[in-house]
């Protein structure tokens, strides 16, 4: 009798142990990503995050721990090489069924880059032979999870993909997908709620990171300073920037970590203007499932705050 309860504890032991090796590896590159597929994935396994740190996600480089967790996942996720720039060496070497670019989905609703301010007709030659002599940067604007639209699109594949490595988990992950996107369309109710008194005011922004979130909440477009994360503020952009928020009445202006004080001090010379800096990638919450939350809720609220 002993001997048989032994048996069914080994046995037991080993079905866990199978059950346990069975879930799947999944890794993310960000943590707005990382936290939608936390949610998928709640009562199955952990996803990992690759970029934790503050670092740029279009700058970092991979630590050899890193590239190990990269070659043993089941499923790495990313935004774009053309985002993701650190990775490109490393998703060579991944196998097209293990690796999803979200860029790759086809309903997505991607926009443009945008890189011009509102400017008047004499400086436009000079501006753009001075945008391209700064830099070639990528026609697409791919800060696109800012859309929550998008992110509902990225969810659904998501699971979809996650099924179909761990079929077993098919119905919690069905059931975790249902959950989230009722979140996220009471996610988006609270944030129309909050921002619609403030739709037709004017702001303007230090570079162009905004843009999936304002057209996405119906905002009137903004001006835009710089076009990217790193573009020089040469002074015949701080002079136009200067004379389109004096001539709109702009009374707000958000910045992220690329801005320099002193560019901000420049810019605000003269001008009336509250000041908000925001971080689109939400670096300073922790990773898990309420990080995209946070940081859709946190964007909106120093939105709402800036034009009051």
């Amino acid at each position: 009798m002993k001997y048989r309860l032994l048996l069914s504890f080994i046995f037991l032991l080993a079905i866990k142990n199978v059950a346990a090796q069975s879930t799947p590896s999944v890794v993310v590159s960000i943590k707005p990503i990382h936290s939608i597929v936390t949610t998928l994935m709640t009562g199955i396994a952990e996803p990992k995050l690759l970029l934790k740190s503050s670092n740029s996600a279009h700058t970092f480089h991979l630590k050899p721990s890193q590239v190990r967790m990269i070659a043993n996942a089941d499923l790495v996720i990313i935004i774009s090489e053309d985002f993701e720039s650190g990775l490109r060496k490393a998703i060579k070497n991944i196998e097209n069924d293990s690796l999803f670019q979200i860029t790759s989905l086809g309903t997505l609703n991607i926009h443009k880059s945008r890189s011009e301010i509102l400017y008047s007709k004499e400086h436009e030659e000079h501006e753009e032979h001075e945008e391209h002599e700064e830099h070639e940067e990528s026609i697409y604007d791919l800060h696109l999870w800012l859309d929550i639209n998008n992110t509902k699109l990225i969810a659904k594949h998501i699971s979809e993909l996650l099924i179909k490595i761990d079929p077993i988990n098919e119905d919690k992950y069905n059931n975790n997908f249902l959950e989230l996107m009722l979140d996220l369309e009471e996610l988006k109710i609270d944030l129309e709620k909050e921002i619609a008194p403030f739709l037709t005011r004017q702001f303007a922004v230090f570079s162009d990171t905004t843009q999936y979130f304002e057209k996405s909440m119906n905002f009137l477009r903004p001006i835009i300073i710089t076009p990217y994360h790193g573009a020089r503020l040469s002074i015949i952009r701080t002079l136009m920037a200067k004379e389109a928020m004096s001539d709109l009445s702009v009374s707000c202006l958000l910045y992220g970590q690329e801005a320099k004080p002193n560019q901000i001090s420049v810019l605000l010379e003269g001008l009336s203007l509250k000041t908000f800096e925001i971080d689109i990638m939400g670096t300073k919450y922790p990773a898990g499932p309420d990080q995209y939350f946070n940081l859709m809720k946190r964007i909106s609220s120093q939105l709402a705050s800036c034009l009051k």
